[in-house]
């Protein structure tokens, strides 16, 4: 062997072991700024952030690597394995997600895959693109919205007047300095007013067209874009700072 082809087989494991360095942080970054503190569904972001860890960080070494590309992938699974350890993500979703690309890596390399077996899982690799776009979507609308137990704030404001709130619902609207939540509250007009003086808050004329721009879907558009309201309810958008609300009724 000449000394060229032993500087790119150096060189290729060089760019292997920079392949998963880059892919560590930028999966780390982008988990903490868009999956945990952006506008994506909260439910789905850590086991998202797992499968991704897991996933990606193998895939980025070992389709890279000059040869030995499905022990290099073990390697990374096990590397994997103890970052999920260290760090606060999914343990499941990231092990399924190593898992999942050591069997990729497997596949791929394997002299005997045929044409028709690529085709065959790039359709499944689609179709499962799709039904978790489709799954982040419905979350990210709260659909379906699942009440919620009382946060103890409403518990302690409403006393004895808690068994008026049919029910309530709290979006994650994330954030990082100042985490935002939404509130809905189906109550009956006492219960809501009990909220509003513990709340303290006053009415204004003004209301930021931002409010009416919110994920769920049975957030209204506007003013007057509440319909079929049989009870009292309360939207509110909560922050460390501010509270801004507004009261729907019948």
């Amino acid at each position: 062997m000449t000394r060229a082809f032993w500087f790119m087989e150096i060189w290729r494991w060089i760019l292997t072991v920079v392949a998963v360095v880059v892919t560590f942080y930028g999966v780390l970054y982008f988990s903490l700024f868009f999956l945990f503190f952006g506008l994506f569904p909260k439910d789905l972001a850590e086991p998202t952030a797992g499968f991704l860890m897991g996933s990606l960080i193998v895939l980025a070494g070992s389709m890279i690597a000059p040869r030995r590309q499905f022990i290099t992938a073990i390697f990374l699974f096990v590397l994997v394995a103890m970052i999920i350890l260290l760090l606060p993500f999914h343990a499941v979703s990231a092990f399924a997600g190593g898992l999942l690309s050591v069997a990729f890596v497997g596949w791929w390399f394997h002299p005997s895959r045929t044409r028709r077996s690529t085709m065959w899982v790039g359709v499944a690799v689609g179709a499962a693109c799709l039904a978790f776009l489709s799954l982040v979507y419905a979350r990210h609308v709260d659909r379906p919205a699942r009440p919620e137990q009382l946060p103890p704030e409403l518990i302690y404001a409403l006393g004895t007047n808690a068994s008026g709130v049919a029910a309530f619902y709290r979006y994650d609207l994330g954030g990082f300095i100042d985490h935002e939540w939404l509130w809905r509250i189906d109550a009956n007009p006492d219960s809501v007013a009990l909220v509003v003086s513990s709340l303290k808050l006053q009415s204004t004329n003004a209301v930021p067209p931002q409010f009416w721009r919110m994920p769920p879907h049975y957030w209204p558009l506007h003013a007057s874009g509440w319909r079929g309201v049989s009870k009292f309810s309360f939207l509110g958008k909560q922050s460390r700072a501010r509270w801004r609300a507004l009261l729907l009724g019948p």
